[in-house]
């Protein structure tokens, strides 16, 4: 991961990417489609490839969380480097994602 003069915000926010890996994996979503956060913000629990009412309230409210925790990073260390810090946590949790699909497909009976 990226070098940062933040490591309390670098944890922090890569902890919040991987829960979100793995209610996205639970309830089989794909975040960085497009609309697809608009939707889980509305509550359409119809975007999740699998029923699982529990993951998705838990996504859906980590979602939100994370716009406040992103805000929050950016009025303390600043848009730049939240962006280095983000960046490189979603080129991580993609790699991971695509390495458990590659092992087998995807996550059966995952329930978050």
């Amino acid at each position: 991961m990226t070098e940062t003069r933040h490591p309390a915000w670098k944890r922090h926010l890569d902890a919040i990417g991987e829960e979100l890996l793995h209610l996205a994996i639970a309830c089989d979503v794909r975040l960085r489609d497009p609309g697809v956060v608009e939707r889980i913000l509305k509550n359409d629990e119809t975007v999740c490839g699998r029923k699982n009412p529990i993951g998705f309230r838990k996504l859906r409210a980590l979602v939100m969380a994370t716009f406040s925790s992103l805000n929050k990073a950016i009025d303390r260390i600043g848009p730049e480097e939240v962006k280095l810090i983000t960046e490189a946590i979603v080129e991580r949790t993609e790699r991971l994602r695509a390495a458990g699909q590659a092992g087998g497909g995807k996550t059966s009976g995952t329930r978050a």
